[in-house]
């Protein structure tokens, strides 16, 4: 055999090889999806009015089913205390916190209050107004900071500090060295008097958007906004491989849906089954049943 047929032959054989090869592997990778894929149930988001949530809670665990999944504990995060605002003890029903409070100079310029991780009291002032003439945000510079009088009411309200204390306050402030661009932070041991700033928002404001997070606006322009934190949790049970899951919110908000296990692409489960499954559980943990028929449930036959 001539050199140049057996370069041909090697190179017919080494092609034939990688074809195997790719043909076994795409073979795997599908085999692989087939068995990863899986199907499922999201049902509607529904209110189902006044709940004692403790108690749900309580009954869920008696009850054994696993309570591992997203929960929001509020004694085991840095929260801001609330204090007494009768409004949002009646919208809320239960116990609340507040994770972040952003007062407004202008569009570009606002004071944060959140905690950090110590538990203290996280003063940030942002401000993307100036830009260098590259178009990039500039360092922080006192002269850049919004007017000292609006600056010592904020810091003054949201602390609970006299004159003096907030001039001290922002002095510091001002002192800081910033490392990021259109930012500088400061902490204190003081907490947030949040009634009072909650009070200053509502009576001046002349529209409000409430949600988890509420927007307040002064003719079209945003005043602040206050994002709050309730308690929720996620009880879970697993019936014949698939697993059930109820997000319960304090405020009287569930939402229910089913995984099924992999491998489950293209499958179904009957609804009376699982329609019955879901009202064993609303029963166990004191949900009232009859919010069950309100859910409509959506089928994702895959997960690809």
């Amino acid at each position: 055999m001539s050199k140049s047929l057996k370069i041909l032959e090697y190179s017919l054989l080494a092609i034939a090889g990688l074809a195997v090869l790719f043909f076994v592997g795409f073979l795997g990778f599908l085999t692989l999806m087939t068995i990863n894929d899986q199907a499922s149930y999201s049902g509607d988001t529904v209110d189902v009015g006044p709940i004692d949530y403790n108690s749900i809670v309580t009954k869920a665990e008696k009850a054994g089913y696993d309570l591992s999944g997203p929960y929001t504990r509020l004694d085991e995060a840095n929260l801001i205390d609330p204090g007494n605002v009768e409004s949002l003890e009646d919208r809320f029903k239960t116990d609340y916190r507040v994770s972040r409070i952003a007062l407004y100079y202008n569009l570009n310029t606002y004071l944060e209050f959140t905690k950090d991780e110590k538990n203290q009291t996280l003063v940030t002032l942002y401000n993307y107004s100036h830009h260098n003439d590259a178009g990039d945000i500039t360092p922080q510079m006192p002269s850049m900071f919004p007017e000292d009088s609006w600056m010592l009411k904020m810091l003054g309200m949201s602390l609970g500090l006299n004159e003096t204390e907030s001039g001290e306050f922002l002095k510091q402030l001002k002192n800081e060295s910033p490392e990021q661009k259109g930012v500088v932070s400061l902490t204190t041991k003081e907490n947030v008097d949040f009634p009072a700033v909650y009070a200053y928002l509502n009576q001046s404001k002349t529209a409000t958007f409430i949600g988890s997070e509420d927007k307040f606006y002064r003719n079209d322009t945003k005043l602040g906004c206050v994002e709050f934190v309730i308690p929720e949790t996620t009880i879970t049970r697993k019936h014949h491989f698939s697993t059930y899951n109820i997000y319960v919110s304090s405020s009287g908000f569930i939402r229910t849906d089913i995984y099924m296990p992999t491998g489950s692409a293209g499958k179904e489960i009957p609804e009376e089954e699982y329609r019955k499954v879901f009202r064993e559980m609303f029963e166990n943990v004191g949900l009232p049943t009859e919010k069950l028929d309100e859910i409509e449930f959506d089928y994702t036959p895959s997960i690809w």
